[in-house]
């Protein structure tokens, strides 16, 4: 599978959606089926201090998907 690249916009949409759950443990399993969905590859979930700060999420899916 060739990788993707993620752009800003989809890392921003993403992370919304993220911390639209309530329960901060499951954040990351929210971000591993986005991925998905996405057609990205798999990665390992994020950690706790990531996923509950947004803007930390959305560096880190950039971070993580670049090219």
């Amino acid at each position: 599978m060739t990788p993707k690249q993620m752009s800003r916009t989809l890392a921003v949409e993403i992370a919304t959606k993220a911390m639209a759950v309530i329960n901060p443990a499951n954040r990351g399993l929210r971000v591993l089926d986005l991925l998905e969905k996405h057609g990205f590859r798999p990665a390992a979930e994020p950690d706790i201090e990531i996923v509950s700060d947004q803007a930390r999420l959305v560096g880190w899916l950039r971070e993580t998907f670049k090219v």
